[in-house]
């Protein structure tokens, strides 16, 4: 029996913030950015093992897609 990698899908806060921050804005975010999302509960949603934070990848790119809106109509 083969037991799946059940962490292959999560990424630390370290590698979020880079790779969102360069794919978003042309270079990383601070994982101090994160951490304030996270408090202001604006952030992707976290998976806390003790002290120790890591994103779902899926679960970003939920977030990451409710983050669209529409544009603002011109008066």
């Amino acid at each position: 029996m083969t037991i799946p990698e059940i962490t292959t899908n999560y990424i630390s806060r370290k590698e979020l913030a880079k790779q969102l921050g360069e794919r978003l804005r042309g270079r990383p975010y601070s994982e101090f950015t994160l951490i304030a999302w996270e408090k202001d509960g604006k952030g992707p949603p976290v998976t806390r093992i003790g002290r120790d934070v890591t994103y779902f990848w899926p679960s970003v790119e939920r977030w990451l897609r409710a983050q669209e809106r529409a544009p603002d109509r011109a008066a």
